[in-house]
């Protein structure tokens, strides 16, 4: 079996068992709204931009495994041969360009223990990753490589983790590299950094590029939403009405459709005024696809947790996804953990609207963390009428606070 482009040559881990609370008999409808909510609008880690998908965020950098390997060399994979069962085998790397090494690994040629024919597209220069155990390597991941993989990944790793702006400057510059193990790193640099830490970088942004990143057919379309909410940021008035020319295409592109979330925060940081409406007007039609009103909330996450000016347009598109229903629970639980209690009404008008156990667990978590009188006095009541339910999502709330 051949090498692949950023294989990972480490074992796999084991599969853990999911577990969950469900409603019984939840309609079909529902069920894909959760589905798509826990792929696309789970809450991230601080280090992940919110337009990436892919799980981006939970995977290394090429920066981050230089980091952390042992033993990083460019070199080139020759006379694989395969055990007489078939199942192993062993290839040798010839070592072109040590990138980091240790004394005891420090020789031009090794044995690895797999057996990685040089067959198809696939390249026999790679850069390698390894760890060192007993005087041997022990490889863990490898890269298409070549002097220019090389280059990058040396430079990369001399940038201070600290300094966002300097960090990211670096990146972009390699984001139209014409070497895709290059330029797909440089990207995974983005997914991986906090939205904060892209909107500082603002000043190393240009315009002219990320219009033809966006344009380019070539271009996968997992990157088009950031692409877009970064032009946002560094943009002009022309760059604002492009991409709301764009957003009104009907049908609209799937390269669009698939990323609407950060078209959405681009059009907004260029255009408030538009891209507000029509950020409110998704969230306000309960005939849209879910894939494209949590998308819509992704953008509001964005304007959220970057822009406090945001405050009055993020309630009033969190107002009508209260109020339309299917989605409440996740705005509910937004407001909640930001603290905002200015729907408060709102909120607590859902719990007599809504039979299901999961909206009303989550109008109970979100009074029940709320200071006000009428949160109280709303918790007051349905205690005396359902304590057990009072009673099972505070011990929840006492367990997150564990965590």
């Amino acid at each position: 079996m051949g090498v692949a482009s950023g294989v990972n040559l480490s074992p796999p881990p084991q599969p853990s068992p999911l577990k969950g609370e469900g409603e019984s008999e939840m309609p079909m409808r529902r069920i894909a709204f959760l589905l798509v909510g826990i792929l696309i609008c789970i809450d991230r880690p601080a280090a992940a931009c919110t337009f990436c998908a892919g799980g981006l965020g939970s995977r290394q950098t090429l920066r981050e495994q230089f980091l952390e390997a042992k033993f990083v060399a460019l070199g080139t994979l020759k006379n694989p041969k395969p055990d007489p069962d078939g199942v192993g085998g062993t290839t040798e790397f010839h070592v072109t360009q040590a990138l980091k090494t240790d004394p005891a690994v420090a020789k031009p040629t090794h044995v690895l223990p797999r057996y990685m024919p040089v067959i198809g597209d696939t390249p026999p220069d790679y850069v390698l990753f390894c760890g060192v155990a007993n005087g041997k390597i022990d490889p863990l991941r490898g890269v298409p490589g070549s002097a220019a993989v090389a280059d990058y990944v040396r430079e990369a790793a001399k940038l201070d983790p600290k300094d966002a702006q300097a960090r990211l400057a670096y990146f972009f510059k390699h984001l139209d590299s014409e070497n895709k193990t290059i330029a797909e790193d440089a990207f995974h640099e983005f997914g991986k950094a906090a939205d904060a830490e892209i909107v500082k970088a603002k000043p190393h942004l240009e315009p002219a590029k990320l219009r033809k990143l966006i344009a380019d057919p070539k271009t996968p379309d997992g990157h088009i939403g950031v692409f877009a909410m970064m032009l946002g940021l560094c943009g002009g008035k022309a760059d604002g009405e492009w991409l709301a020319t764009e957003l009104a295409a009907t049908p609209l592109p799937e390269r669009y459709a698939s990323n609407l979330g950060g078209v959405l925060a681009g059009l907004t940081l260029l255009d408030p005024k538009a891209g507000w409406q029509r950020t409110e007007a998704i969230l306000s039609d309960g005939k849209r696809p879910p894939h494209e009103r949590l998308a819509a909330i992704g953008a509001v996450r964005f304007f959220q947790g970057t822009r406090p000016d945001s405050k009055p347009d993020v309630l009033k598109c969190y107002r009508a996804v209260v109020s339309q229903g299917e989605l409440a629970d996740l705005a509910i639980d937004d407001l909640r953990r930001w603290e905002w209690w200015d729907l408060t009404a709102d909120v607590l008008a859902v719990y007599a609207s809504k039979n299901a156990p999961l909206f009303r667990r989550g109008v109970v978590r979100y009074a029940l963390c709320c200071p006000t009188a009428e949160a109280k006095a709303f918790v007051a009541a349905v205690r005396e009428k359902e304590p057990k339910l009072v009673a099972s999502v505070e011990e929840s709330l006492k367990l997150f606070e564990k965590r």
